[in-house]
């Protein structure tokens, strides 16, 4: 018999500094209308799912999506600070564009070489993968077995899913993770390298309504 151990990553739903191409990392930003709507959305589709823990970031815009995922699940949510965002600093605030004129060599090697990039004030991919992943080993070894709801934050469930699998943080930027989107990743010992992707980055619960 096969023990499965499922994990739901959810990103949280959009936000004012989302939609405008803003950096929050640690930023305490909130959802914005579309955000709520994109929770409620993704509450709607896990609750089909008999999820037996549930687990968020414990910044504002992961806990409102996480909410909505106790509504209809009737799970209690769990906070874990290593499930925050990736800190990135002084970048916190800016937009895309004004971290390519300021900080355009950092900047550069973030997007050529994420596992190279150290700036000062922010944390680097590797700090943000191992504080993330070993929350995630400690969450499956308390649910094993069961299904468990991961609500965090979009480069943070990257760098995980990034290391779990074994793939290069040089390939970070080749995937996207969308606001309000389901990752599910199966985890067995029965499995070749112990797990395998069920489904990535899933939006159809949203475009379906």
């Amino acid at each position: 018999m096969i023990l499965l151990t499922t994990l739901y990553l959810v990103r949280h739903g959009e936000t004012e500094w989302n939609a405008s191409s803003k950096v929050q990392g640690n930023i305490d930003t909130e959802l914005n209308e579309k955000g709520l709507l994109q929770a409620e959305l993704v509450a709607a589709r896990l609750a089909e799912e008999n999820i037996d823990a549930l687990y968020t970031s414990s910044l504002k815009r992961a806990r409102a999506t996480a909410q909505k995922i106790s509504e209809h699940t009737k799970i209690e949510v769990k906070e874990l600070h290593e499930f925050r965002e990736i800190c990135l600093g002084p970048w916190e605030g800016l937009t895309l564009n004004e971290i390519n004129e300021r900080y355009s060599e950092h900047y550069r090697i973030y997007r050529e070489s994420p596992s190279d990039f150290n700036m000062p004030g922010a944390e680097t991919f590797l700090e943000v993968t191992e504080r993330f992943c070993n929350a995630i080993n400690n969450v499956i070894a308390q649910n094993t077995g069961k299904k468990i709801v991961i609500v965090s934050h979009g480069a943070a469930i990257k760098a995980a899913i990034i290391s779990v699998l074994g793939i290069d943080m040089r390939h970070y930027n080749k995937f996207r993770i969308d606001n309000g989107s389901i990752t599910i990743l199966n985890f067995s010992d029965k499995y070749q390298g112990g797990v395998i992707v069920d489904c990535f980055n899933n939006t159809c619960h949203m475009k379906l309504k």
